[in-house]
């Protein structure tokens, strides 16, 4: 049996076969309470948000439903295109979904938020160092 290469070799293929067995989640009351506590702890913005691991995007639409303006970052081909359908929906914000690991994306410009749901602790502690190294690159000085 193949080992993987790195602690997140795992990752893309497990949430690519997910995505084709949950599909879109639809917008569960629990995914709403998110939002919420968006609010809670940043106040009612309007933001400028970055979701690292947006599944489905159903969690990002909702926060551009709230008023937000949603970068929505999922790198699963099965995942993803949802992103893109929700995104073309009149809201009142605006969603960008990428297709893209946030391992090595890029960005211009920075985020009020950052928001990673669901995903910490995937990967080894080098991976979650790396990351929050740079999730502070993506935040302005007050995010």
């Amino acid at each position: 049996m193949n080992e993987p290469e790195t602690s997140l070799d795992w990752v893309k293929p497990y949430y690519t076969r997910a995505g084709e067995y949950w599909g879109p989640t639809g917008y569960e009351e629990g995914l709403a309470e998110r939002v919420r506590t968006l609010s809670r702890i940043c106040g009612a913005g309007p933001l400028r948000i970055l979701e690292l691991g947006a599944g489905t995007g159903e969690v990002a639409a909702m926060m551009v439903d709230a008023g937000h303006d949603v970068t929505a970052v999922e790198f699963s081909p099965t995942r993803a295109p949802n992103i893109r359908v929700l995104a073309e929906v009149l809201r009142s914000g605006r969603l960008v979904a990428v297709e893209e690991d946030f391992y090595s994306v890029s960005f211009r410009g920075l985020f009020d938020v950052v928001c990673y749901w669901d995903g910490f602790g995937i990967g080894s502690d080098e991976d979650q160092r790396r990351l929050l190294r740079r999730i502070a690159s993506w935040l302005e000085p007050s995010g």
